[in-house]
Order: structure tokens, then sequence, then C-alpha cells
């Protein structure tokens, strides 16, 4: 099996959300773009964004490890709170089914995936100000694809989702910290992985996210564009070393009781009306073949440039099963 499709598919999240998926659903203990910060998406997980496994089913194991101790105000200042630090540790499930027949002249594939996130999170706004710092464990939201359409070529794999995320996290809204979002999210997004070569990958991922409100706190986080892109390279038949990154984007307002989010209404943190935020993140990635069923991959990435979000570096071990 091409190691490139393997390790391709191998992230697919949703890629989703990748299930290593919860680490940055784990963001949403943290203050900043969109309600509390952190979004249900976990940008940056994925690989071989246009391809797809031949027929089968198909387990996918996922760990990753996530942390920031700075939170970024508009224009990507230090807000310099007196205490800020959150550390998430998940473990998360990826079940995908490729089915045999087409679709559309496409090959289908449907996934569920179920993340199980460890968050410990230090947060105090001033030293005069309530110590809101907390920790959980629990499941987050789960993201569901029920189809995705791939259309496969020589040098071309293109493929179109809709990648849904569905509030049945953990979730209190008196608690400090939260595993579950409490709202979903519906995401149409096209991918694409193009082959210049036999030993060369380079693939992209456009993905529009779609917030509900969150009924408990009349809040809804705003809309989120992410584009997220890879370069890879074969540097043996089992082994390819690249690098991986995303750019992310809030494409609307953060809005409560319908308007959006300012000081006047006193959920405007750090500053901007609307709590837009924005983040771009890159870093290395190492694939290993042992077998056609077993697959590992290691990936680091890194913040920068961020605005009303956390800035984060994270570590992901990912693996393809072979049962």
């Amino acid at each position: 099996m091409d190691q490139n499709v393997l390790h391709g598919h191998f992230n697919r999240r949703c890629g989703a959300m990748s299930l290593a998926w919860a680490a940055l659903l784990l963001q949403g203990s943290m203050a900043g773009a969109t309600e509390l910060g952190g979004s249900s998406y976990p940008v940056g997980v994925e690989l071989g964004y246009g391809d797809m496994l031949p027929p089968g089913h198909y387990n996918l194991a996922y760990y990753s490890h996530a942390q920031a101790s700075s939170l970024k105000g508009y224009s990507g200042q230090d807000l310099g709170w007196a205490r800020y630090a959150v550390r998430s540790d998940t473990i998360s499930y990826r079940m995908q089914y490729v089915w045999t027949a087409p679709l559309l002249g496409a090959s289908v594939e449907s996934a569920l995936v179920l993340p199980f996130p460890s968050i410990n999170l230090e947060k105090q706004v001033a030293s005069t100000l309530p110590d809101t710092s907390g920790s959980r464990f629990g499941m987050t939201d789960p993201l569901v694809v029920p189809l995705r359409l791939t259309w496969k070529g020589e040098e071309l794999n293109q493929s179109a989702a809709l990648e849904i995320v569905a509030p049945l996290g953990a979730y209190d809204v008196s608690a400090n910290v939260n595993t579950g979002r409490n709202y979903w999210q519906f995401a149409p997004a096209y991918a694409l992985s193009y082959r210049p070569s036999a030993e060369t990958v380079v693939g992209f991922k456009l993905r529009y996210g779609i917030n509900t409100e969150n009924n408990a706190t009349n809040y809804r986080s705003g809309d989120e564009l992410t584009l997220e892109y890879s370069a890879g390279y074969k540097l043996t038949s089992a082994t390819t070393l690249g690098v991986q990154g995303y750019f992310f984007r809030q494409a609307s307002d953060d809005q409560l009781n319908g308007q959006a989010t300012s000081a006047t209404n006193g959920r405007l943190i750090g500053s901007g009306m609307g709590n837009r935020g924005s983040a771009n993140s890159i870093g290395p990635f190492l694939s290993y073949r042992v077998s056609p069923g077993l697959a590992f991959t290691l990936k680091y990435q890194q913040d920068f440039d961020v605005k009303n979000r956390a800035e984060f570096s994270r570590f992901w071990l990912q693996a393809m099963l072979p049962f």
C-alpha cells in the first residue's frame, strides 16, 4: 500500500479530526476567540488530506499533548494575567469504514471519532480576583463524518465532506473546566493531495466551521475558517519526513444574546469587538509504516502570530492499528 495514502488516511479526522482531535477540543477552557477560546475542531491533526484507504474497516488511535502559558489579545500582545497555563493530554479512538460501492464516481468513507481529554487549567486574571483554575477528565464532543467522497487521479486526489461535531461531551455551565462545548458545529470541507513525483506529496484542506448557539449561556461562537497544509518526502519506502501547518481565522463575531461581544455586554475577553481570533502554526512530522496495517506518525506544531487566543505548542502520536 502507498505510504502516502496510508498516513493520509491514517490521519483523517475527521481529520478531525483525527482522533487526536481531542487535543484541540481541550482548548475549550481557555479565554479568547470563540466562547472561552478554543475550537471544536483540532486543526492541524490531519495529513494526506485528499487520500482514502481501500475498502474496509480501520481502527486508529491518537495521543496528543497540548500546552500554553500565554494568552494573546487583539493585536497579539500578552494579556498579562496573574496566572495562566493550560495543559491537555488526550487519547482518542477513530473508527472509519471505507465502503465498497462508489458514489458519484468517488470512493466513500464514514467515520466516528471519540476523544477523551484530561485538562489542567491555571487561570487568574488578577491577584485581587478569584482563582478560576480547575481540572477535568472525560469524553469531549465526538466528531461524525457521515460521508466523505474522494475522487482519485494519477497525481491528484480530491475529497469533499461534511463534518459534524455533536455536543455530547461533559459540560456544566458553572464549572471552571469543561471537556464539551455544548453546541453543534457543521463544517463543509474540501481537500486535495498532489504527488508531483513518487517521493513527494503536497496537501491542503479548506474547512468552514459553522457553530450553533450554546443554549446554556446564549453565546454563539463565530464561524471558523481553516486552511491546513503539508508537504512530505519519502526517505524510504516506509518513511516519510515533512512539514505541516495551518492558518486559522475566525470569520464572524462571537455573539451574546444576538449581539456582538463587547465591553458593554461584559463578554469581551482581551480586546477587539467580537473576540475574533486568528492563529498560524507550523512544525515537522515523521511517518513510518511497519506493515500494511500498522503505521505511526509523530508531529510537533508551534503556534505563532496568535490573536485573541492562547498560543499553543502541540505534540501528536498517531497510529493505525492492524485490527
